[in-house]
């Protein structure tokens, strides 16, 4: 098991630690250094990069200014006890992003390969990865995506 921390990134304050994971999975770890956005406590954090300082590793965040956290309330309809990746259609200045679809793994390894994807087809329609983020309110993955035609 890995260790696994959140920083601002405030070189001000010298970089204050906002979660600290004691004992995370390395697929999950990986998984979040791919991620472009967490949700946590109703704030969204943008990355601004990722750090390993051995045996910690570290990813820097800095409040994201134009994105709100989607509610809690709003939880998509999905089995249990699987990893779940929500697609949204990301739409500029739109203040909901509508759901494709759903996906469930069972392996967080297979979900760090579609997130590494910049295309992905969906029922015939080809998608343009515009963002990943794990959302820890609502206890997900979500991948934004823009239509290619």
């Amino acid at each position: 098991m890995e260790q696994l921390e959140y920083r601002l990134f405030d070189e001000q304050k010298n970089f204050p630690a906002l979660y600290h994971f004691k004992s995370i999975d390395k697929e999950e770890v990986m998984v979040r250094f791919l991620a472009d956005y967490l949700v946590k406590d109703g704030v969204v954090y943008e990355k601004t990069s990722n750090a390993i300082e051995v045996p910690l590793y570290i990813i820097y965040v800095k409040l994201s200014e134009d994105e709100k956290p989607l509610l809690n309330n709003r939880l998509s309809k999905v089995a249990t006890g699987y990893i779940v990746l929500e697609i949204r259609e990301f739409i500029e200045y739109a203040s909901e992003y509508p759901v494709i679809t759903n996906l469930e793994f069972t392996s967080l390894s297979d979900l760090a390969l579609l997130a590494q994807c910049n295309y992905l087809t969906l029922g015939g329609v080809e998608w343009e990865k515009t963002s990943f983020e794990v959302d820890e309110d609502r206890q997900r993955y979500v991948l934004y995506a823009i239509k290619t035609r």
